[in-house]
């Protein structure tokens, strides 16, 4: 069910649409430790060491059970979301998971085919809100890419912040457990917030995607997952130009990891995490804050797990689509023993 609203929070100004379905479409340092099963203080959220937002105090402004679509203003631009809350939401402070969509994606479309998070949510207990991208084809300014979001030099870092106080004042969350994941283009965003907002934030999972930052040098170390198939067509493993319509040439996976193994104060080495179905997952060694790289064999350019992508050019060479590691859960298994402390 979505359901739709008129608010305004904060002096931002907070459109929900239409009804049902026929609406229109700082706190610490990062925390470390490696492994494949959960470590740090997991959980829902409503533990004791839970840092609850201002929005705890008063009646939330969207509903369980069910979910939301908004608007608010930020640029100059008119900025869409989704918001699922969980029908298990009570008082107490939630974690909130921001999902990014891939370039030519949406909110909509990753909320309700490609990731399938919101099973996760609501047998988990979690906010997901699923931001759309800007421009005809809905694309993020990940630095290098992609399309007119980076053309128009959209500010979709201060959005995300604008986006989170926005969140923090009508819901009741957790601040110690606010996380972020991206497929594609949403993934290359979700590696920029790590460099660039990593304050907010108490960990990343970016999905086929890399850092194409010119440079990156986060104030503080957040413990960053990343997934990647390893027969990504558009996005290669080994870099370069892909079947892609972005016409970027991406850094080789490897330099991705390497600058974020730089920014969380790891060694070089590494050691198996743990395997899921066909998703290996190596994690760096002596991390101020956790680096882990999960490699799907034989997987492609999507989100193992979810629903095939649609919309996508023709690209023989890309891979296929795991059934067997689900990157919604092992997302979340990640988030969840990943709190700020």
């Amino acid at each position: 069910m979505v359901q739709c609203m008129r608010s305004s929070v904060l002096g931002l100004s907070v459109l929900l649409l239409g009804a049902f379905l026929g609406c229109s479409d700082d706190v610490g340092s990062s925390n470390g430790g490696a492994g494949g099963s959960p470590v740090g203080g997991g959980g829902a959220g409503g533990a004791s060491d839970a840092l609850p937002s201002v929005g705890c105090e008063q009646v939330a402004l969207y509903p369980s059970g069910m979910t939301t679509e908004a608007e608010l203003s930020f640029g100059g631009l008119t900025r869409t979301f989704r918001v699922h809350v969980p029908a298990s939401a009570d008082v107490e402070a939630m974690p909130l998971v921001l999902m990014f969509h891939g370039g030519g994606g949406s909110g909509k479309q990753l909320e309700e085919a490609s990731s399938k998070m919101n099973l996760v949510a609501d047998a988990e207990g979690f906010i997901a809100v699923y931001p759309d991208g800007t421009g005809p084809l809905r694309t993020w300014n990940a630095g290098g890419c992609c399309g007119s979001a980076v053309t128009n030099e959209v500010d979709d870092v201060g959005f995300v912040n604008a986006l989170l106080d926005q969140l923090e004042s009508s819901l009741c969350i957790d601040r110690r457990r606010v996380f972020a994941a991206g497929m594609s283009n949403g993934g290359m965003l979700t590696h920029r917030l790590a460099c660039e907002l990593p304050q907010r934030f108490a960990a990343f999972v970016p999905v086929a995607s890399g850092d194409l930052l010119p440079e990156c040098t986060p104030s503080e170390p957040v413990p960053l997952m990343h997934i990647h198939g390893s027969e990504d067509g558009h996005v290669k493993v080994e870099g370069g130009l892909g079947c892609g319509p972005s016409g970027v040439a991406y850094p080789p996976l490897a330099q991705t990891m390497e600058r974020r193994r730089i920014a969380n104060g790891c060694d070089a080495t590494t050691s198996e995490s743990f395997v899921a179905g066909d998703g290996s997952c190596e994690a760096y060694q002596g991390c101020e804050a956790d680096v882990l790289l999960c490699l799907v064999e034989g997987g492609g350019h999507n989100w193992p797990g979810g629903e095939p992508p649609g919309g996508l050019i023709d690209c023989p060479a890309d891979g296929g689509q795991s059934t067997t590691f689900i990157a919604s859960e092992q997302a979340w298994n990640f988030f969840k023993s990943h709190p700020r402390p």
